[in-house]
């Protein structure tokens, strides 16, 4: 049986056989198509081969991760990510701690002396609430700070001392309505501290806010009743709720926590206005890259679906975020939504 096959117009233009040309002026012509084939092809694999050898020429030497928190719950999982970054890059990641100023002194130290081997890992009040706070700060935020993954959302809770007899939100108001000016409180830096401030004020109350310098303090002060209400990490609030001296009334972020599944959310308990995402994230600067800020943004996603990893950070008080550069962005973008709102209800340079 015999079998025909028609070539489509696109093959025979392809080829450059036609029976009006003679064998050699075919072959001429194939030849000088294959060449163009073959110069597309090489141009085409050059195109993909280049950012492909930028990867693997970096990192080149150690990698620092400049923290903007002081030792605790946020630091430990910027180690986490340092660690296995290291391990996933083949050199060292070395995280350097830069605490204090409500983020300013690590974000603007990260400013200063970056390079292609320097990242930042900060909270997003970093970005949405500093600039409000400082008229000229060293660096602008647009500018210098690349968002390049969302990490974690720290774990944030509304935590009050057993002084107070309290185990609602509602009980809460109702002993600080009557009891104006007498009660103490404090909490983590940036967000923490304006978002429960604010909450004061849209309910009438009156508290004194102490400041401290040295972040292990609150809780042994909340846990003794020399302050009855502490907001900050859970991590930061854990042990006098676990010596039986203090309770928590509600996690702050808008889902709860994997570590206390039973303990329902400030938006579930009817106050949306405390809710806070206590997100976190690692910035570049710009010396890196935006193909570099891709690659790192692939290996973070990557390592927050490792098991290990996120059982280590969930027992530190966090949840998993997806490591990608658009969550970074956008809940930058939500956190501006929700300054923006405080800053009508509160002067946050002087917030009480």
């Amino acid at each position: 049986m015999m079998m025909f096959h028609r070539k489509s117009s696109f093959a025979i233009a392809l080829t450059g056989f036609s029976e009006g040309k003679s064998r050699r002026e075919q072959v001429s012509a194939c030849a000088g198509r294959r060449t163009v084939c073959l110069i597309v092809a090489l141009a085409c694999s050059a195109a993909f081969a280049f950012p492909m050898a930028a990867r693997a020429e970096w990192p080149e030497r150690p990698v620092k991760l400049m923290v903007t928190f002081p030792p605790g719950s946020a630091n430990a999982a910027a180690r986490i990510f340092a660690d296995a970054l290291g391990k996933k890059w083949g050199k060292p990641v070395v995280v350097e701690d830069k605490p204090g100023a409500e983020g300013t002194i690590g974000v603007g130290s990260f400013v200063s002396s970056q390079d292609d081997h320097t990242l930042l890992y900060t909270v997003g009040g970093s970005v949405t609430v500093a600039p409000l706070l400082i008229d000229k700060l060293s660096y602008d935020v647009e500018r210098d700070l690349q968002p390049i993954a969302a990490t974690t959302a720290i774990v944030l809770t509304l935590a009050v001392s057993n002084d107070l007899s309290v185990r609602s939100i509602p009980e809460l108001i109702d002993v600080l309505r009557s009891n104006p000016g007498k009660y103490a409180w404090t909490s983590g830096p940036t967000l923490p501290r304006y978002v429960f401030a604010a909450f004061l004020k849209r309910n009438g109350l009156q508290m004194n806010f102490v400041s401290y310098r040295d972040a292990s303090q609150p809780q042994a002060d909340l846990g003794e009743g020399r302050i009855q209400v502490l907001v900050t990490s859970l991590t930061a609030s854990s042990s006098p709720v676990q010596s039986g001296k203090a309770r928590f009334l509600a996690v702050l972020n808008p889902t709860r926590a994997a570590v206390l599944p039973d303990l329902q959310t400030a938006r579930e308990l009817g106050h949306p206005e405390l809710e806070i995402d206590g997100m976190a994230g690692i910035f570049g600067g710009k010396a890196i890259s935006a193909a570099l800020r891709n690659w790192i943004a692939i290996d973070v996603a990557a390592i927050c679906q490792q098991p290990d990893v996120r059982r280590k950070l969930e027992a530190g008080g966090h949840k998993v975020l997806g490591g990608t550069t658009e969550e970074l962005k956008a809940g930058i973008a939500k956190q501006r939504i929700w300054v923006s709102e405080i800053t009508k209800l509160i002067d946050i340079r002087n917030a009480q």
